[in-house]
């Protein structure tokens, strides 16, 4: 009974602790979204969308669980883009005779979401006031607007990316994967990578085709 009591006793501390070390952060990212290749057949692909940047801004909230364990649950609000192959658009267009040598300037996929990591991790403490985390963990991402762009010299004309004409699905869950780095009690940076689980290509628009959607971050966060 003294061990049971002692045990108790012993993660109510440890549990407390970590409730009064719980807080909120905020969290700035640049991101490089990366997407694969489409997948046509089991033998062939297509070099159809290319890298693009975007931005995210969200808040996490912090909370310890044991030692240097932590958990971190957090929402982020996103814009990021595609660059569509314009080569491969014109050699498509260059087949239908009703565009009479039409050639685009430019293209690209523009897409607002939201997402939902949900990240576990372990803090080294190297130095005082310094630190470096690992992290990894699932993502939930809901595609909220989508637009695929193209340019035609001062012109421009966009069509949904997402819905019952879209080329894309609009949720994903991706891993996470990064390092962090802890500047006294308040600043946070971080480089990390999201792979994606799930197909992006709608299958009633692409057939059978196939494609992921990757991510490279860098973040910089406050703590409160």
């Amino acid at each position: 009974m003294k061990k049971l009591i002692l045990l108790l006793t012993i993660l109510f501390t440890l549990s407390t602790g970590a409730r009064a070390q719980s807080r909120w952060g905020i969290r700035v990212a640049y991101e490089l979204a990366c997407p694969s290749d489409v997948k046509l057949t089991d033998v062939m692909k297509a070099d159809a969308y290319r890298n693009g940047s975007g931005l995210s801004f969200g808040a996490v909230y912090h909370m310890p669980v044991f030692f240097n364990f932590y958990f971190e649950p957090g929402v982020k609000l996103y814009y990021n883009t595609y660059s569509v192959n314009k080569q491969m658009v014109n050699d498509m267009i260059d087949t239908d005779p009703a565009f009479d040598g039409l050639q685009i300037d430019g293209a690209s996929v523009r897409m607002w979401g939201l997402r939902v990591p949900i990240l576990g991790g372990y803090k080294f403490n190297l130095l005082p006031g310094l630190g470096v985390s690992v992290f990894t963990g699932p993502e939930f991402d809901l595609g909220l607007s989508a637009k695929t762009h193209v340019e035609v010299g001062k012109f421009g004309a966009s069509e949904n990316a997402y819905g019952d004409k879209g080329a894309f699905n609009r949720t994903d869950i991706k891993w996470n994967f990064g390092v962090g780095v802890h500047l006294g009690s308040h600043i946070f940076g971080a480089v990390s990578g999201a792979v994606g689980i799930c197909d992006q290509a709608r299958d009633d628009r692409a057939g059978d085709y196939k494609m992921r959607s990757n991510r490279f971050d860098i973040t910089v966060g406050y703590n409160f």
